[in-house]
């Protein structure tokens, strides 16, 4: 059972009085891990004080146990940026952590992987196109309370200028590793936001944002520590030309995301929506992203069964690069992931220049909202609406919506707005206007 949140402080306060920090680490990322699993707490529950102090402590008693000495002099020409795990050429987090890299070509970079899953990971391809200031070092493969040792003594023997942190939202050892004082400089990025997360209230760190909705809510509703937005960009692989929306009269719709953000609950199914499109419109969906290949034979299926070619819904597994993919298909519009958005690929695929419909939850924002795309694109709550809008398309009504996302990605998403913030003395730069939608917090509550 677990158990209310003061007699888990008190558990804590308990272990840290008796300098158990390795069962510390555990009780913390337990804690986390429960949360990840309640579907009550997505978008209800971001982040804990108390526990990042916890998290904090650990590793404080871990480095005073093991000997561990902080640094006294930092080296300033150099960046280490902590991440659980990275992906080649997919996967939100990784592609911003390249972006951050990208924006600092003056520093020497060490990316190190905590890897507390002890998966194959991709990393010697991570940094294939980062140039050879880019060092990729994987954490051996320890129980926790060795790996938070491993690399207390690795940061304080790096003494690094600048430490990011892209940990996923349990990984305790990359945010009891960032202590006071083992870089000059800290910086949590918050990619995690739509869930329980370590290292959101981290008192000496940047507290860094990569959406407009996001820094709002951090910023005013979370009341974190040192709040600043690092805008998500893109690298410029230019606008699609010659492109005819529409050829042939026919609508060519896709979605793209990880199936973690088609296949949480939420108030309406995605296979439901996407039959409901085949069966009232031609053409075909193309979703691009892992699904389990159970749903998609089961969803063919039931095309089947409808009556309906089960080839007009195509499967392509997870692209090297959205952007170009887009840019180079056939897709009229993207129907953007639901009931969780994927704000990375939308940032791609607007600069690609490719119409957005996207899904304003009702039930939080933190899933999915309108805010961060253009103000043109058209929008849906119900199916009725999402059938209706596609409907009413025309190629002159995607023309202009071409161009207003690709407006929207050169104003706020290039590269030079990330550089912008991360290079100016305040560490942030100015960001899209937040338009508040409505959140029913009883059915978020009770879904």
């Amino acid at each position: 059972m677990r158990p209310d949140y003061l007699t888990l402080v008190q558990q804590l306060e308990a272990l840290q009085s008796a300098g158990a920090w390795p069962n510390m680490l555990l009780e913390i990322s337990n804690v986390v891990i429960g949360m990840l699993n309640d579907a009550r707490a997505k978008g209800l529950v971001f982040g804990s004080a108390e526990m990042d102090r916890f998290c904090v402590s650990a590793g404080a008693l871990c480095a005073a146990q093991r000997g561990v000495v902080m640094p006294e002099q930092h080296d300033d020409s150099l960046a280490v940026h902590l991440a659980t795990e990275l992906y080649d050429g997919q996967g939100g987090h990784s592609l911003a952590l390249k972006d951050v890299i990208r924006a600092r070509p003056d520093l020497r970079h060490v990316v190190i992987v905590t890897n507390l899953h002890q998966r194959p990971l991709p990393l010697d391809r991570f940094a294939q196109d980062l140039g050879a200031r880019v060092q990729m070092v994987e954490v051996p493969a320890l129980n926790l309370p060795d790996k938070l040792n491993w690399l207390l003594v690795q940061l304080a023997a790096l003494k690094p200028g600048l430490l990011t942190l892209f940990a996923h939202h349990y990984d305790v050892v990359s945010i009891a590793a960032a202590q006071p004082a083992i870089a000059r400089e800290t910086a949590f990025f918050h990619h995690s936001d739509h869930d329980m997360a370590l290292g959101v209230f981290l008192p000496h760190a940047l507290h860094v944002d990569c959406t407009n909705l996001s820094h709002h809510k951090c910023q005013h509703y979370l009341g974190v520590f040192n709040p600043v937005y690092w805008p998500l960009v893109s690298p410029d692989l230019g606008m699609r030309q010659g492109h005819r929306f529409m050829d042939g009269g026919v609508l060519r719709t896709c979605s793209h995301g990880s199936s973690g953000k088609f296949l949480s609950p939420g108030r309406y199914g995605y296979f439901d929506l996407m039959l409901r499109r085949l069966s009232e419109l031609p053409g075909e969906h193309l979703h691009i992203g892992m699904l389990p290949e159970a749903e998609i034979e089961a969803f063919r299926a039931r095309l089947s069964a409808a009556g309906l070619d089960p080839s007009r819904f195509r499967h392509q597994p997870p692209v090297s690069g959205l952007w170009a993919y887009l840019r180079d298909s056939a897709v009229d519009v993207c129907i953007s992931s639901f009931p969780i958005q994927g704000a990375k690929g939308l940032v791609e695929t607007q600069g690609a220049g490719v119409p957005v419909v996207m899904n304003e939850s009702g039930l939080s924002k933190h899933h999915s909202t309108r805010e961060l795309i253009y103000d043109e694109a058209p929008w849906w709550q119900t199916p009725d609406q999402l059938l209706a809008l596609l409907k009413g398309l025309t190629p002159e009504m995607l023309d202009a919506q071409a161009l207003a996302a690709r407006r929207f990605y050169e104003r706020w998403h290039h590269p030079r707005e990330l550089a912008y913030a991360v290079n100016n003395p305040r560490r942030t730069a100015p960001f899209p206007p937040v338009r508040h939608p409505p959140c029913d917090t009883l059915a978020l509550y009770l879904r």
